[in-house]
């Protein structure tokens, strides 16, 4: 029984690297060559290519924040050996959130310097919340009573990784409600949160 719940980790985390590998790849069709009649010299190509200043912004946030979600994804199924049911539907709802976050993102590369930048950049950083939010859930499952984690488990960061995943939780919501107020701001919490969480360490005696 053991074998069969270990491989179905091992096919959940593989079907979870071809969905962030998708959406890392469509977050590709943001950056789009400015059309012929817009750019008729050098000078003018590098205008037009200065006022998409959005579409790079939004793509790297959007990517390096999809990066370091894969890289914690990954880190958590390092620590954990088991799965059930439950687990692999929250699993399944995290997949579905960071498939929108290509939306989000051509939604705030194309509001961001305008009147409707505010609502753009809130649903930009409230996806993140939750994306957050599902990773609390997932870790407070695997790790109850080492529910699903790998034997031993003494040296797993639990009550760390929760608190970061919490506190990811209430900065994106707060990114997200600032938004309304300072847009601006609200990017810049988000590059922020990518440092934060790139440095988040499951184990305690691994690098994983």
């Amino acid at each position: 029984m053991a074998d069969f719940q270990e491989s179905e980790t091992l096919r959940m985390e593989t079907f979870s690297d071809g969905v962030f590998a998708i959406d890392i790849t469509l977050l590709t069709f943001q950056l789009k060559t400015p059309s012929l009649r817009a750019a008729t010299s050098n000078q003018s190509l590098a205008l037009a290519l200065f006022h998409q200043w959005p579409n790079y912004i939004a793509y790297f946030i959007s990517f390096t924040t999809i990066f370091i979600i894969w890289l914690n994804h990954h880190r958590m199924y390092n620590v954990i050996q088991r799965s059930d049911v439950r687990f692999m539907f929250y699993n399944g709802l995290l997949l579905l959130l960071v498939s929108i976050i290509p939306f989000t993102t051509s939604l705030l590369a194309d509001y961001i310097n305008t009147p409707a930048h505010s609502l753009s950049a809130a649903l930009y950083m409230f996806l993140f919340a939750g994306i957050s939010g599902v990773l609390f859930v997932m870790w407070n499952y695997a790790t109850a009573n080492y529910r699903l984690l790998k034997r031993p488990a003494g040296d797993v960061r639990i009550q760390s990784i929760r608190t970061s995943h919490l506190v990811s939780v209430i900065t994106y919501t707060f990114a997200a409600v600032v938004s309304f107020l300072l847009p601006f701001l609200s990017i810049l919490v988000g590059l922020v949160m990518v440092v934060y969480l790139s440095q988040l360490k499951y184990h305690r005696n691994k690098v994983v």
